[in-house]
């Protein structure tokens, strides 16, 4: 359990090279920052830099300030809707939701392919205190 609340922390902090890494791909849509308020309006999520690096910041509701202690997962799907990516099931525990102490977690993935894929941010908990799940859809083109 202590690996699975170290492991997004460490990569959080050093910045390993577990990064989101798309081999010639290239991501069309406009800015590399997308934010968006969770479906409950508790959280904004940011996400920068797909495919690059998947990085995600949990900021509270309106301000630029980072919200510490927060539970997560993310989901990748393609455009079929076939998921290809579940951060708690390549941290080993699916579904379990994962820990981010800072606020901020770079998530290990590799765009195998281009095209449209959704990527799914649920918060199921803040401050150590479980919330009604709440999620964040952004949509990304990568070509």
């Amino acid at each position: 359990m202590l690996a699975l609340v170290l492991i997004p922390c460490v990569i959080s902090i050093i910045g390993l090279p577990l990064l989101a890494y798309g081999q010639g791909t290239s991501y069309s849509g406009g800015s590399d920052n997308m934010k968006k308020q969770t479906s409950g309006g508790t959280l904004d999520i940011v996400l920068q830099s797909f495919p690059k690096r998947l990085r995600i910041q949990f900021l509270s509701t309106g301000t630029d300030k980072v919200q510490p202690h927060t539970d997560y997962d993310v989901t990748i799907k393609d455009s079929s809707g076939k998921q290809v990516f579940s951060a708690s099931q390549n941290a080993g525990d699916p579904g379990t939701p994962l820990h981010a102490p800072e606020g901020i977690v770079i998530i290990p993935y590799t765009v195998q392919l281009s095209g449209s894929y959704t990527i799914n941010v649920t918060v199921y908990g803040i401050l150590f205190n479980p919330i009604r799940p709440e999620s964040a859809d952004f949509v990304i083109k990568v070509t």
